[in-house]
C-alpha cells in the first residue's frame, strides 16, 4: 500500500512563536483527508530557521499523533553533534522514524557525510531516512562512490526521500540495496515516481492538496493512467505557481486563506505580495478540485 505523508508547515502566531493550536488543527484535517502521517521539521517546516527549542517542541507535539500515523522527525544539521542531539530528542518522545539531509555549506566529502549518517543511526538506534534534495543541499548522491555504496549497504540508511527528478538514481539506489524504501519528494512527477515503484510520497503541497493527490494515487492503482495523467497536469498547474513565487510563503498564504492561522514565514523569507497572492488565488480557483 502506497503511503502519503504531509511535509508539515510550522505555524507561527503574531509573536513569532509556534502556534500549537493551528498545527493541531492542520494535522487533524490532514488525517481526515487520508494522510498516513507527517514529516516534521523539513523544508516546508522552515527547518533551519527554527531554534533548537522550537525543533524539539515540534517533535514533542508530533509525538502525540504517533498512534494515528507514522511520524518522521527531520534532524538534519551542519554539525553531527547537533543532528545527533535532535535524533536523541525525537527518539526520547517516541518518534520511530528519523530523517536527515546531508550536512550543507562546507562541501563535506562522501566519507564525511557517510560518517554523519552512521553517527545519527547509532545515536537513534535505528536506520535513518536519507533526505536527498540536491537542489537545496547542493550535494548530489554519487551511488557509485565506494563510501556512498558502503553506506547504502550498511543498514544505517533504511529509506530515502528522493526529492530529485533523477529517477534513474532512485533505481540505482535500489540496485545497491533493494531493502531501502524510496519515497518521492516531487509531487509534480507522482505518476512517474509511482511507475518506478516508489513506496509513496512525502509532499509539501499535501498540506492543502492531499485529497487531489490521494485521488491521483487511487487512479494510478486502478490502472486509470490517462485519468491520473490529466489530474497530474491540473495539480502541476498549481505547483508551478506555488514554487515560482515561494513555496513556504504560498503554503502559509493558502492555509491561512482556508481558515488555519499559520501566520507568516520567518525572515529572510518574504510574505507574498498582493500580485503574487492574486496569482495563487487565480490558479487555485481554476484547478483545485474540491473532493
Amino acid at each position: 500500500m502506497k503511503k502519503l505523508y504531509v511535509a508539515s508547515v510550522t505555524p507561527f502566531d503574531e509573536e513569532g512563536t509556534i502556534n500549537e493550536a493551528a498545527l493541531k488543527m492542520l494535522w487533524e484535517r490532514n488525517l481526515l483527508e487520508g494522510a498516513n502521517g507527517f514529516f516534521i521539521g523539513g523544508s516546508s517546516g522552515e527547518c533551519f530557521l527554527l531554534t533548537r527549542e522550537e525543533r524539539v517542541r515540534s517533535f514533542e507535539l508530533a509525538s502525540e499523533y504517533k498512534s494515528r500515523g507514522d511520524i518522521f522527525a527531520h534532524v538534519g544539521a551542519i554539525s553531527t553533534e547537533e543532528a545527533v542531539f535532535y535524533a536523541k530528542e525525537a527518539v526520547k518522545v517516541g518518534i520511530e522514524h528519523i530523517a536527515a539531509t546531508p550536512p550543507i555549506y562546507f562541501g563535506f566529502s562522501e566519507k564525511e557525510i557517510a560518517g554523519y549518517y552512521y553517527d545519527i543511526a547509532e545515536a537513534a538506534g535505528r536506520p535513518v531516512l536519507y533526505y536527498n534534495i540536491p537542489s537545496s543541499t547542493h550535494k548530489d548522491l554519487d551511488v557509485n562512490h565506494p563510501d556512498v555504496k558502503a553506506l547504502l549497504k550498511s543498514g544505517a540508511i533504511g529509506a530515502m526521500k528522493h526529492t530529485n527528478l533523477n529517477l534513474l538514481q532512485m533505481d540505482r539506489i535500489r540496485s545497491v540495496n533493494p531493502d531501502i524504501q524510496c519515497f518521492g519528494g516531487f509531487e509534480s512527477c507522482m505518476v512517474a515516481f509511482l511507475a518506478f515503484g516508489c513506496e509513496g510520497f512525502i509532499g509539501s503541497s499535501f498540506n492543502f492538496m492531499l485529497p487531489q493527490f490521494r485521488h491521483l494515487l487511487n487512479l494510478f492503482e486502478e490502472g486509470k493512467l490517462e485519468e491520473a495523467r490529466i489530474l497530474q497536469t491540473k495539480c502541476n498547474n498549481i505547483l508551478d505557481v506555488l514554487l515560482k513565487n515561494g513555496l513556504c510563503a504560498n503554503l502559509k498564504y493558502i492555509l491561512s486563506s482556508q481558515g488555519i492561522p499559520v501566520g507568516e514565514v520567518r525572515k529572510p523569507f518574504m510574505a507574498l505580495t498582493k500580485d503574487r497572492a492574486a496569482e495563487m488565488d487565480e490558479v487555485l480557483n481554476e484547478f483545485l478540485e474540491v473532493r
